[in-house]
C-alpha cells in the first residue's frame, strides 16, 4: 500500500499529496528504458492503480548462476 513514511509531512497543498495515500494505489519501484535520465535508479518510486496495465512496468526474475 502507498502510505507515508514515519515522520513524513505532507506537501502544503493537502489535495496534492494526501489524496494519493491509501489502499487503492500500489508502489512502482525502479525505472525502464523510457524513464527520464534523472530518475533511472533502483530507489526511484512512483505509483499507479493495480488494475492499470503499463507497457513500461514489469518484473524480472533472477538467480545466481
Amino acid at each position: 500500500d502507498l502510505g507515508p513514511y514515519p515522520g513524513y509531512q505532507t506537501f502544503p497543498y493537502k489535495e496534492y499529496s494526501e489524496a494519493f495515500f491509501g489502499t487503492e494505489y500500489k508502489v512502482l519501484r525502479g525505472g525502464s528504458w523510457a524513464t527520464r535520465p534523472g530518475a533511472i535508479r533502483s530507489t526511484f518510486r512512483n505509483w499507479d492503480y493495480p488494475i492499470r496495465r503499463q507497457i513500461f512496468s514489469g518484473f524480472r526474475c533472477a538467480r545466481d548462476a
